[in-house]
């Protein structure tokens, strides 16, 4: 009887640890979902986490101009679980994106259901779970708390594509 702790407590040690979530990010922004400027709800990050899917993407960013790597949920689901809706339903919708640094740009509801929008939360090519790569702008932002991105090589801002970074809400009218 003594030999199956030797056993059981290694193996629940290791189990415990491969359940705790090592890829979760440690700070918990919030993303806010408005109607005609109207806030009618607000996720945390570690909500969506919880609640949808998240990915590990690959593409090559039109922002950073060379191949990234982050960790994203798809934008259709972030939208659907936001407002509480389908997006096979809703026609003739646009969904502006607020950007901490004031920046705004909108997405069709045809474009957010199509495939290939994420909204990141994550840069997978700098240690750290809560470190991005700065954007070489003249300020040097980094897209945190979210950045939307696309990965098809058709989705890109010339192709009328929102990639707005420091995303903090989300407005539908």
């Amino acid at each position: 009887m003594k030999n199956i702790h030797l056993v059981v407590l290694p193996l629940l040690f290791l189990f415990t640890s491969c359940s705790e979530d090592a890829e979760a990010p440690t700070s918990n922004p919030i993303l806010i979902f408005n109607r005609a400027d109207v806030k009618v709800n607000e996720l945390s990050r570690d909500q969506m986490f919880n609640a949808l899917m998240n990915y590990e993407i690959g593409y090559y960013d039109t922002v950073f101009e060379k191949p990234k790597n982050l960790r994203a949920f798809k934008l259709r689901d972030v939208l659907e679980l936001g407002y509480a809706i389908n997006l096979d339903t809703i026609e003739n919708s646009t969904f502006t994106f607020l950007a901490l640094d004031g920046f705004q740009d909108s997405a069709t509801s045809v474009q957010a259901n199509e495939p290939g929008g994420y909204i990141a939360f994550e840069d997978l090519d700098v240690a750290g779970s809560d470190n991005w790569e700065p954007v070489a702008t003249e300020n040097n932002n980094d897209p945190a708390p979210f950045y939307v991105v696309w990965i098809n090589e058709d989705q890109t801002p010339e192709d009328g594509y929102p990639w707005p970074y420091q995303l903090y809400a989300i407005d539908k009218n």
